[in-house]
C-alpha cells in the first residue's frame, strides 16, 4: 500500500515538474528569448520527449527562419503523434520554404486527410501547385474552396490568377472586378485585371481600370505603362505619346523596347524632329538594330533628308536578314544541284549571293551549275568573270575559272 502511494506521489510530482517546466518553455516564447528556449527544451526531451515539445522546438527554429533544423524537429514530433494537424502543416511549410514543393505536397494533403473542411491548409496547398505552375490543380483546389466560401478576397486572387492561367479569362476577370471591389487598394489586382482584357472588345473596361487605379496610385509608373501602351496597340500614337512622356517622368531606365514604342509614336504623332533624338539615343544603345534604322529613314524621308534615308534604310534591309539565311539558301542550291534541279538551284544560289554579297564563291557554283544545265554557255562564262571580278585576290577557284572561260570562248567561237 505505501509503495503504491509513494509511485503515485512520485508521477504526481514528474508531472507537477513536467507542468512547470513547460510553463517555463512557454513564457520564454512568449518573451521571444529562443536561446533559452531551446535549452530548456532541449533538456525536457532528454527526460521528456513528445510531440508537443518537438512543435515547440520547431517553432524556435522557424522563427529563427533556420528552417532545416525546424522541419527536422517538426519531423520528429510525427513520430510521436502521425496525425497532428499542426505539425504536418508545418512541416509542410518548412519543404515548400526550403524549396521542396513535392514533399510539401504530400505532407499538406496528410493534413487535408485529418481535416478535410480545413479552407486556409487546402489554400496553402494550391499556392505550392502555383509554385509549381501546376496551374490546373492549383485551380481546381481554389474552386474547391470558392464552392464553400466566395468571400475570401485572397483565396479570390488566387482562383482568378489560376482561371487566367488555365485560359478562363472571363472567369479571372470576374474574380479580379470582384477583389478591386472589396479591396480597390489592391495595386496588383489593377495590373492584372488590365491584362484580363480584350483589348479590342473592352477598351473602355480598360481604360476604366487604369483611371479607377491611378485614382488610388497616383503617378504609379506600371499604370502609366498600360495606357501608354494600350493607346499604342490601338494606334492613338499622339495619346500614346503623351502617356510614354508621364512614364518616363517616374521611370528613369526604361526598357529598350519601351523607347522603341515611345519612338514609333512619336513618329507616326508627326514630331519627326524628336523621333529622330529618341531614336538616335536607342541607336547609341544597340547600333545594328535595324527597326531603329527603318524609322531613322522613314523620318529622315519626312525631313525630306534623301541621302540620309536612303542610306540608312540600305543599312536596315541589310541588318534585318540574318547571315544564317544565305547559309540555308546556299545548302538548298547544293541540294537542288545535287537531284539535278538546276533551275531550282540556280535559283537558290543567287538568293544566297543576294543576301551576303559577301560569299564570292557562291558564283563559281552559279558559274558550273550554268555549264551543266544551260546550253547558252554565256551564261556560264559571264558568272565566272564576275566571279574573278568580285573576288579579287581571294579568288579560291580563280584557275579553273580562267581555264573554264578560255574553254568555253573556244567553243563559242566553233559555235559560231
Amino acid at each position: 500500500m505505501r509503495y503504491k502511494i509513494f509511485t503515485l506521489f512520485l508521477i504526481m510530482v514528474c508531472a507537477a515538474t513536467t507542468l512547470l517546466a513547460q510553463r517555463k518553455i512557454d513564457l520564454l516564447l512568449i518573451e521571444k528569448s529562443y536561446d533559452k528556449a531551446l535549452q530548456e527544451i532541449n533538456k525536457e526531451l532528454v527526460s521528456n520527449p513528445s510531440s508537443e515539445l518537438y512543435y515547440k522546438k520547431g517553432l524556435v527554429y522557424k522563427n529563427l527562419q533556420d528552417y532545416q533544423q525546424a522541419l527536422q524537429a517538426f519531423l520528429n514530433g510525427l513520430q510521436y503523434n502521425a496525425s497532428n494537424v499542426l505539425m504536418l502543416e508545418e512541416t509542410a511549410e518548412c519543404f515548400s520554404i526550403l524549396g521542396n514543393n513535392q514533399d510539401a505536397i504530400s505532407f499538406f494533403e496528410k493534413a487535408l486527410q485529418v481535416e478535410p473542411q480545413n479552407l486556409a491548409l487546402a489554400g496553402k496547398l494550391g499556392r505550392v501547385h502555383i509554385n509549381l505552375d501546376d496551374y490546373k490543380t492549383a485551380y481546381n483546389v481554389f474552386s474547391g474552396i470558392y464552392e464553400k466560401d466566395s468571400s475570401n478576397v485572397y483565396w479570390n486572387k488566387q482562383l482568378a490568377y489560376c482561371s487566367f492561367r488555365v485560359s478562363q479569362r472571363e472567369q479571372a476577370r470576374d474574380l479580379y472586378e470582384k477583389v478591386l471591389d472589396v479591396n480597390p487598394r489592391d495595386h496588383g489586382t489593377y495590373i492584372n485585371l488590365i491584362h484580363c482584357y480584350n483589348w479590342k472588345k473592352e477598351a473602355k473596361e480598360i481604360i476604366a481600370t487604369i483611371d479607377s487605379g491611378l485614382v488610388h496610385f497616383p503617378a504609379d509608373k506600371d499604370l502609366l505603362f498600360e495606357k501608354a501602351m494600350f493607346f499604342y496597340k490601338t494606334k492613338l500614337y499622339s495619346q500614346a505619346m503623351s502617356q510614354f512622356e508621364k512614364y518616363l517622368e517616374q521611370e528613369k531606365q526604361p526598357a529598350f523596347e519601351t523607347m522603341m514604342n515611345y519612338g514609333i509614336s512619336t513618329y507616326f504623332a508627326e514630331q519627326e524632329e524628336k523621333a529622330l533624338e529618341i531614336f538616335g539615343d536607342l541607336k547609341r544603345l544597340n547600333p545594328n538594330d535595324p527597326l531603329v534604322m527603318y524609322y531613322q529613314s522613314l523620318c529622315n524621308r519626312k525631313l525630306k533628308n534623301y541621302d540620309d534615308a536612303i542610306e540608312l534604310m540600305t543599312f536596315a534591309i541589310d541588318a534585318t536578314v540574318p547571315d544564317y539565311v544565305s547559309e540555308m539558301y546556299h545548302h538548298l542550291g547544293q541540294m537542288y544541284g545535287q537531284q539535278r534541279q538546276f533551275k531550282e538551284s540556280i535559283e537558290a544560289l543567287k538568293k544566297a549571293y543576294e543576301l551576303n554579297p559577301g560569299k564570292t564563291e557562291v558564283l563559281f557554283e552559279i558559274a558550273t551549275t550554268y555549264e551543266e544545265y544551260n546550253s547558252n554557255k554565256t551564261l556560264a562564262m559571264n558568272y565566272y568573270r564576275i566571279y574573278l571580278t568580285e573576288s579579287g585576290e581571294a579568288a579560291k577557284n580563280a584557275i579553273y575559272a580562267l581555264e573554264r572561260i578560255e574553254k568555253l570562248k573556244e567553243d563559242l567561237f566553233f559555235d559560231e
